[in-house]
């Protein structure tokens, strides 16, 4: 659904009020300096061409609720005039014969710099622009209540001058500059964990399909096998099948939530079930490195709204994750409590710890290859990945606290509280 935000008159002389706009939509909707001044500067393209070509024109910003092209949230801006109609895909092709130089440029550099940028001819002549600018996938959901707050206070603020104007520019400048800067250190740190972790799913991979061809080629040549033998043989393929399985629908899942392509099935969820329901889940793996588990449930039902399934994922996870990097006969705590309106899940292990310099990483995507160990345990590392993308995509968040190598880990999941299903339950 699109709210309409505000409308610009847009001419010779209102080129500055129109990138003025566009910038303070971007800051009261929540894109991140690069993502407003690629915004501002596709705007400020548009409204010159439509300025040096139509003489005038309309620039309307709206926010999506629902985009289907940014798959979710985003700011959209809208030019419309009564020019004469462009074909952005003869542009690009440098075929469109009639036009400034400037207007073709303009066009091609702007779709470039937005998220998804179409042109639609108008009857009786003219052409409609719309540009599409993502908000990041960690900003809230906005309400209609929101919205128009956000609205309210974009029609109070005055525009900047000239001058103003001049030094705003050039202060984004630097921002962005510095913002491409840190990017391209990120970029430089996950292509780096990257290689880590492809190596790391070579070992993965090559370890079991290395056991299913062994095991297929006794098959083979042994013309003798007993029936127990053949079940035998038959179980280790089993396993080895089962966990190139659950290798592939690890990377499937992170992929499919990292792109918005999960659809939760929401409904009343209550968590000290839900934890059992994972302490059941995750047994085998605790009992085979006995560990001791204390678990502190709250006294009254805990709800939560959400995909029970999912949450059950999370919370197994993480508990996958205390098992395996805590030292045998190790103790892991499990405590659910509530602060406010906040329901609180925490995990604590007297394990391998975290150092200080991972702790701000831990969650991202490749990091865990870095800091597991190179035994027999198995999996990825992209649990916690998961973990940190569901629980978002539930409102809520996901955090780490740890002294130290050496000194155990504490993992605690925070989720907005169902008040309403925990007080016509409690009056039931």
């Amino acid at each position: 659904m699109r709210h309409r935000l505000v409308t610009v008159k847009i001419g010779p002389h209102s080129l500055t009020l129109a990138r003025e706009r566009a910038r303070q939509v971007g800051e009261l909707f929540g894109l991140e300096t690069l993502q407003r001044t690629r915004l501002v500067t596709a705007v400020s393209e548009i409204a010159r061409n439509t300025a040096q070509s139509a003489g005038e024109g309309t620039l309307t910003f709206l926010f999506d609720t629902q985009s289907v092209h940014c798959a979710g949230q985003a700011l959209v801006a809208e030019v419309t005039d009564k020019g004469p109609a462009v074909n952005l895909q003869l542009v690009s092709q440098g075929q469109q014969h009639g036009k400034p130089a400037g207007t073709v440029n303009g066009l091609v550099g702007a779709r470039r710099l937005v998220d998804h940028l179409v042109l639609r001819p108008q009857e009786g002549g003219g052409t409609v622009v719309t540009m599409e600018m993502a908000l990041p996938r960690a900003h809230k959901l906005l309400s209609v209540h929101e919205i128009t707050a956000r609205v309210d206070e974009l029609i109070t603020r005055k525009p900047r001058s000239a001058m103003e104007e001049l030094e705003q520019q050039n202060r984004e400048m630097l921002e962005a500059l510095e913002e491409t800067r840190r990017e391209q250190l990120v970029l430089q740190q996950a292509d780096l964990r990257k290689n880590e972790f492809l190596a790391i799913l070579a070992h993965e991979l090559r370890n079991p399909l290395a056991t299913l061809n062994m095991t297929l080629t006794i098959l083979r040549r042994k013309t003798n096998i007993t029936h127990d033998e053949l079940i035998q043989r038959s179980d280790v393929m089993s396993r080895q099948i089962g966990h190139l399985v659950r290798l592939v629908n690890d990377l499937t899942d992170v992929t499919r939530v990292d792109k918005g392509k999960v659809e939760l099935q929401a409904a009343p969820v209550e968590l000290n079930s839900l934890v059992k329901d994972a302490l059941e889940m995750t047994a085998a793996a605790i009992q085979a490195r006995s560990h001791a588990v204390v678990f502190e449930p709250t006294r009254d039902d805990l709800w939560v709204h959400g995909d029970a399934s999912r949450l059950l994922q999370v919370v197994g996870n993480v508990l996958q994750n205390a098992a395996k990097y805590t030292p045998e006969g190790g103790r892991i705590e499990v405590q659910l409590r509530t602060i406010g309106t906040r329901a609180l899940i925490e995990v604590k292990d007297n394990g391998a710890g975290i150092d200080a310099e991972m702790l701000p990483q831990v969650f991202g995507m490749f990091v865990q290859a870095r800091t597991r160990s190179t035994d027999e345990q198995a999996g990825l590392g992209v649990g916690l990945t998961l973990a940190d993308r569901l629980v978002r995509d539930h409102g809520g968040s996901i955090s780490v606290a740890s002294e130290g190598l050496g000194h155990g880990s504490q993992f605690t999941i925070t989720l907005p509280l169902l008040q309403l299903a925990a007080s016509q339950r409690a009056n039931a």
